[in-house]
């Protein structure tokens, strides 16, 4: 006797979509609350200082100090004023600057000991709260190039096949990850991935590859900070930058040199699509040593560009047909 599942796929999404948002907001929670207790156990180790005893006294000090909250008299000036203070704006409402952050920074390392001796939760938990100081001197590096000096086709050709609701989710897309677990369960093989951009991102900058669950969570909780730290724009700018896009190639500019002998800001649309085929599988996918393949993964890129709007009809035949000069004399 066969027995039928019938799994409605709309009420899955929604319920999983609500589960998973639950649960991002608990990671958030669940890392601050972390790097709290690790700080405070750093700082009492190092110091041999009890931070308990030290608010306590603190407490103590402020409450000898304090007025009295009892008012000598009962004007509506006075109780307009006590109104005013409390519910004016306050530090806790906006973020902190960036000069606050390097102070706090500062007055931070400073109590604590040599970083390179920092237990390794302490020091994936600070460079999580500090992505600023793997990620800027990356944008110094000469190769590095604006979003607004690549050529659009490229951006849009990665988030098409890559990514293609990349704007409208958050760091991580619960859509994505459940349509690729039934896609996946239902070939009996991974065949697709449910990783954003920013998660891509992240696993190039800030992780190592290797596979296993402890660094799955590092991913999504990094790429949870990462996109409350940056824009959709300076997260793809990243990307571009800094993903590996085979023969030696990193980022864009490097790629569209190794390429075509073009500058980023010069590719056009068929070879727009080739740069956005190479992620997938960078060394595999190198056109100048796997024409054939790369060019298969180059018209199922401009298929997607044309699936979700990027380009027409007619661009992407236009595009489907160009035959594109590469670097070593051949024709892709």
């Amino acid at each position: 006797m066969k027995i039928y599942v019938i799994i409605n796929y709309s009420s899955l999404l929604v319920v999983f979509k609500k589960g998973f948002a639950m649960f991002s907001k608990l990671l958030k929670i669940i890392f601050l609350a972390a790097l709290i207790f690790a700080s405070v156990i750093a700082y009492e180790s190092y110091t041999g200082k009890n931070v308990a005893s030290i608010i306590d006294q603190k407490t103590k000090i402020t409450q000898q100090t304090k007025p009295s909250s009892t008012p000598k008299g009962n004007s509506s000036e006075q109780i307009n004023s006590k109104q005013q203070v409390t519910t004016g704006p306050s530090l806790e409402e906006r973020p902190l600057t960036k000069h606050e952050k390097s102070a706090l920074k500062a007055l931070f390392l400073q109590v604590m000991p040599e970083q390179s001796t920092w237990p390794v939760p302490l020091q994936k938990m600070y460079r999580a709260a500090n992505m600023e100081d793997v990620i800027e001197p990356l944008r110094e590096s000469p190769n590095w190039v604006k979003l607004s000096n690549i050529s659009r086709d490229v951006p849009q050709a990665v988030i098409a096949i890559e990514d293609h609701n990349f704007y409208n989710h958050g760091a991580i897309a619960a859509e994505s990850i459940l349509r690729a677990f039934l896609v996946n369960v239902s070939a009996g093989e991974v065949v697709q991935g449910g990783s954003t951009l920013t998660q891509q991102l992240v696993k190039n900058v800030f992780l190592s590859p290797e596979q296993t669950m402890g660094r799955k969570v590092e991913e999504i909780i990094l790429s949870l900070i990462l996109e409350e730290q940056y824009t959709k724009d300076e997260i793809l700018e990243m990307y571009l930058n800094t993903t590996y896009l085979g023969a030696g190639a990193t980022g864009i500019k490097e790629a569209a040199r190794k390429y075509f002998d073009k500058a980023p800001s010069n590719l056009e649309l068929a070879e727009a699509a080739i740069i956005a085929a190479l992620p997938y599988a960078p060394s595999a996918l190198n056109p100048l040593e796997n024409p054939v393949g790369c060019r298969k993964r180059q018209q199922l890129v401009l298929q997607e560009m044309q699936k979700y709007g990027f380009i027409s009809q007619t661009q992407y035949a236009e595009a489907k047909a160009k035959l594109v000069q590469l670097t070593n004399g051949k024709k892709l």
